[in-house]
């Protein structure tokens, strides 16, 4: 089945038994995450943040699904390493989103806050950034999330 535009995966065919199929989807994920990732190495910028949060959210979900095609072991492995990496952005994700809305509600409340405080988020921020850094190297290179994508069916 392939569809236009931003859903369409080229090598997706309507008859394809279901764990080949999920191996393409997967794979086509896989690979719009790492440019993601890519991305946001280069620029770890809230929008690439964001952006990326939601491709590691959108890919776990769908590995969810092909489960039953993989061998447990190497599954479970890699459904760790992904939610590990949803945690973790999101934790980022939610040091910005926290800021933005005492910035927000201070402002439409006329109340001060002192700079320390936002100080202190984003010293938070730059720690968890630098994890999620470390993190996605890793995760570029793990021989196992490659692996993932290329065994048969258990």
């Amino acid at each position: 089945m392939k569809f236009h535009g931003k859903y369409r995966i080229d090598d997706l065919e309507k008859n394809m038994k279901f764990c080949k199929a999920g191996k393409v989807i997967l794979s086509e994920k896989l690979k719009f995450l790492k440019k993601l990732i890519e991305k946001y190495l280069d620029d770890d910028s809230v929008r690439n943040l964001h952006k990326m949060r939601i491709a590691i959210r959108r890919f776990r979900y769908v590995l969810e699904v092909f489960a039953p095609c993989y061998k447990p072991k190497l599954f479970n492995y890699v459904y760790n390493k992904m939610k590990f990496l949803q945690d973790i952005v999101g934790e980022a994700r939610d040091l910005d989103v926290l800021s933005e809305k005492i910035r927000n509600v201070a402002g439409e409340n006329g109340l001060s806050v002192p700079e320390k405080f936002f100080e202190q988020i984003q010293a938070e921020k730059s720690r968890v950034t630098e994890i999620i850094k470390e993190e996605l190297i890793k995760f570029m290179d793990d021989k196992y999330v490659n692996k993932f994508l290329t065994t048969k069916k258990r």
